[in-house]
C-alpha cells in the first residue's frame, strides 16, 4: 500500500524531540481538562488554538490532536471517581466506572479504562491510516432518515435500564427527551423557552450532565464518610491499575466491536464521541450472556464505553479531513486550524498534501502509545480523591462544579441550570428512576428532532423512506430488535429472582 511505502520518509519527522514533546504535553493537557467536568477536549484546542500560529502545519496538527486524544480519555477519570464524566462522551463510563468504584475496585476502573481508551484509540487511528476515503464515502451516505435512526437507536438503551419498574425507566427517558426539545427548532418554532432567550438554544448539556450525574450525588453522600468503601490508595491499588490494563486484552471481542462502532458512528457528521459510546455499551449489554450484570460495576461496561469513544476519533478524523465537515466541537476547531494554513479541507487536501495527512495520522497512532504512561500517571494522581473525607470534598467539589460550569460558556445561567439539574438528580434518585434515562433524552432528543424534520421536508412526509432505504431498514430492524430483546431479557431476569426468592421462602 502507498501508505506502507511512504513510512520510512513519515518516521524520521514524527519521532524528533520536538513532536514528541508536543505530543506528550498536548496529551497530558487535554487528559487534565478531559477530567474537569464542565471543560473538555474541545476546550482544550480551542485555547491552544492561537499557539499554533507560528508551528509549521505539521506541528499544529500533531499538537492540536494529542489535546483532542487527551481529552477523550480525561473524562473517565471523574466518571469513575466521582460520578461526573468530565465531558458527554463519558457518560456511559458512569453506569460500571463508578459502581466499581465503590465495591474498592478504583485501580481496577481507571486501569481498565486507560487500557481500553489507548488500545480503542489506536484501532480507530489505524482504520483511518488505510480506510480514510471509504469512510469518507460511507459518510456520504448517510442522509436524515439514517441519522434520524442512528438517534433512535441509541434511545432504545432506555429499555434496558428500566429494572424492575418499566414505566419509570420510559418516564424518566420521555422526561429527557421533552427537556431535548426545549429551544428553537430547525423550523423556527420556539418550544418551553417560557420567553427566556437563554434558552432558544436548549438545555446546555454540559450543565445537565454535571447537575444529574455529580451535584445530585454530591447531595447523596453528605450522608457518608468516604467515597469508597476503602480509602487505602497503596502500592496495592498501583498494581490493580496495572492489572486492569492488561485484563483489556482477556476482552478480545468486545474491544473489536466497540471499536468499529466507535469508528463508524464518528464518521457521521454529528453524530460524535458520546452516541458511539452509548450505542456501544447498548450492543455490550446485548450481547452479553448476562446482560443484568451491566450498571453493577463490571469490566465489560468500562471497555465498551472507552474503546467507542475514543476509537470514534478516527472515524470523525476521517469525515473532517476528506468532506470537511467537523464531527463536533473538537473537529469543528481543529478544522480551523486546516484553514489556517491556508489549506481548503475536503479530498483535493489528501492528494496534494498527502505526506503532511499521513504523517498526522501516524502521529495519532502514536500518540496512542503516549496515552498508557500518561494516562496512568494521571489517573493514579486524581484518584487521591477517594483519600479525602465526604465532609472537605463536598464543598470543594461543590464549588468546583459552579466554576467548571461557569467557564464552559462563561455564563452565570449555566451554574443555575446545573444546580436545578442537580436537585432534579437527587429526586430521581431517591425515587429509583433512572438519571442517565434523562441523559439519553437530552442528548439524543434534539438530534432525532432535526433529523426527522430534515426528513419530512426532503421527502415530503413520506414515512416509507424508513424502510425504501436499506441502512435505514437496517437500523430500524436493530432498533426493534433492542427493543424486544430488552424486554425478553427483563422478564427473564425478574422470573429467575422470583424463582429464586420462592426456592429460600
Amino acid at each position: 500500500m502507498e501508505i506502507l511505502e511512504q513510512l520510512p520518509q513519515i518516521l524520521p519527522s514524527i519521532t524528533t524531540p520536538w513532536m514528541l514533546f508536543l505530543m506528550l504535553g498536548g496529551v497530558a493537557f487535554g487528559t487534565i481538562l478531559g477530567a474537569i467536568p464542565g471543560l473538555t477536549g474541545g476546550t482544550g484546542i480551542a485555547l491552544m488554538l492561537p499557539v499554533t500560529y507560528y508551528m509549521d502545519p505539521l506541528s499544529s496538527l500533531v499538537f492540536l490532536s494529542s489535546i483532542y486524544t487527551g481529552g477523550n480519555y480525561g473524562g473517565a477519570i471523574t466518571a469513575i471517581l466521582i460520578n461526573a464524566p468530565g465531558s458527554p462522551a463519558s457518560a456511559a463510563t458512569v453506569f460500571d466506572g463508578y459502581p466499581m468504584m465503590q465495591k474498592g475496585q478504583v485501580g481496577r476502573a481507571l486501569g481498565l479504562a486507560v487500557g481500553a481508551s489507548a488500545l480503542g484509540s489506536l484501532i480507530g487511528s489505524l482504520v483511518l491510516l488505510f480506510a480514510i476515503g471509504p469512510l469518507g464515502t460511507l459518510a456520504l451516505s448517510f442522509g436524515p432518515p439514517e441519522m434520524f435512526m442512528i438517534a433512535i437507536f441509541g434511545l432504545t438503551i432506555i429499555a434496558s435500564l428500566q429494572g424492575a419498574n418499566v414505566a419509570k425507566g420510559y418516564l424518566a427517558g420521555l422526561l429527557g427527551l421533552l427537556l431535548g426539545m426545549v429551544g428553537m427548532s430547525t423550523t423556527g418554532a420556539m418550544r418551553g423557552t417560557f420567553g427566556n432567550y437563554q434558552l432558544l438554544d436548549g438545555v446546555p448539556l454540559i450543565p445537565a450532565l454535571i447537575g444529574l450525574f455529580c451535584f445530585s450525588e454530591l447531595l447523596v453522600l453528605l450522608d457518608q464518610s468516604y467515597l469508597s468503601k476503602t480509602t487505602r490508595l497503596s502500592r496495592e491499588q498501583i498494581g490493580e491499575m496495572f492489572r486492569g490494563m492488561r485484563e483489556v486484552l482477556r476482552h478480545p471481542w468486545n474491544i473489536i466491536r466497540s471499536a468499529a462502532i466507535g469508528v463508524g458512528v464518528g464518521a457521521l457528521p454529528g453524530a460524535g464521541a458520546t452516541v458511539a459510546s452509548l450505542v456501544s455499551y447498548n450492543a455490550a449489554k446485548h450481547s452479553s450472556r448476562n446482560p443484568s450484570r451491566f450498571g453493577t460495576g463490571i469490566p465489560e461496561g468500562i471497555i465498551a464505553s472507552e474503546s467507542a469513544n475514543n476509537s470514534s476519533e478516527g472515524g470523525a478524523t476521517a469525515t473532517m479531513l476528506v468532506l470537511g465537515v467537523p464531527g463536533g466541537a473538537a473537529t469543528a476547531v481543529m478544522l480551523g486550524a486546516i484553514i489556517l494554513q491556508g489549506w481548503v479541507p475536503g479530498p483535493r487536501m489528501v492528494y496534494e498534501h498527502q505526506d503532511v495527512v499521513y504523517a498526522y495520522i501516524v502521529a495519532n497512532a502514536l500518540q496512542d502509545f503516549l496515552l498508557l504512561p500518561v494516562g496512568f500517571v494521571l489517573s493514579y494522581a486524581f484518584s487521591k480523591v477517594v483519600n479525602i473525607p465526604v465532609r472537605y470534598l463536598v464543598p470543594v467539589l461543590g464549588v468546583l462544579t459552579v466554576a467548571g460550569t461557569y467557564a464552559g460558556r462563561n455564563s452565570l445561567v449555566d451554574p443555575v441550570v446545573m444546580v436545578a439539574f442537580g436537585v432534579l438528580g437527587w429526586l430521581l434518585r431517591r425515587y429509583d428512576y433512572p438519571v442517565i434515562a434523562v441523559i439519553l433524552g437530552i442528548i439524543l432528543g434534539p438530534l432525532a428532532d432535526a433529523e426527522l424534520i430534515r426528513t419530512m421536508q426532503r421527502f415530503g412526509g413520506d414515512l416509507t423512506v424508513f424502510v425504501t432505504r436499506p441502512i435505514s431498514l437496517i437500523l430500524l430492524l436493530a432498533s426493534v430488535g433492542a427493543l424486544v430483546g430488552s424486554h425478553v431479557m427483563t422478564r427473564k431476569a425478574r422470573a429467575r429472582v422470583e424463582t429464586e426468592s420462592a426456592a429460600s421462602g
